[in-house]
């Protein structure tokens, strides 16, 4: 599965960087509770820029950023298979933190795939790249520098 990940590149300068879990570790997620070594990445490069838009008040899109493009052999990729009833709504739902927290705390594999709540019917993947089975040679871009598109930046000022 190939997978796609931005990250702000004073992050991320490096795949070790931009993929070491400590944006899982100090921040929650939809699926997941801080403190845990994780982080995200989407199914296709759109998706991940969608995803952090929407974490716009987060950070300044004009800042530098890299993507990161990763394939992770199917076999380690896990897919949730069922949701708690509310996981997509505006606030973090504890039934869905409690399911990828459990992912991660039992080491189950390397990547999970999760549905996005920005764009239905799409898939978010989380990383674990201290699983055992993780592979650094699954990265297979260095990082690429990436800019989002001003008009998209301008939306959300308005």
């Amino acid at each position: 599965m190939i997978v796609f990940r931005i990250a702000l590149k004073r992050f991320g300068a490096t795949a070790r960087e931009a993929l070491d879990g400590n944006s899982g570790y100090f921040a929650d997620g939809r699926w997941h509770n801080r403190g845990r070594h994780l982080d995200y990445a989407a199914e296709s490069r759109s998706l991940a820029t969608l995803e952090r838009l929407v974490h716009y008040k987060r950070f300044d899109c004009l800042e530098p950023h890299v993507i990161y493009t990763v394939n992770v052999p199917d076999e380690h990729v896990d897919t949730l298979l069922s949701h708690p009833r509310g996981w997509d709504g505006d606030d973090l739902l504890p039934a869905a933190q409690a399911i990828g927290n459990s992912w991660c705390d039992k080491m189950k594999s390397p990547a999970l795939q999760v549905p996005s709540a920005v764009t239905p019917g799409e898939h978010n993947i989380m990383l674990n790249s201290r699983h055992h089975a993780w592979d650094w040679e699954w990265v297979v871009t260095n990082a690429i520098p990436f800019e989002f598109d001003t008009r998209l930046a301008d939306l959300l000022r308005k």
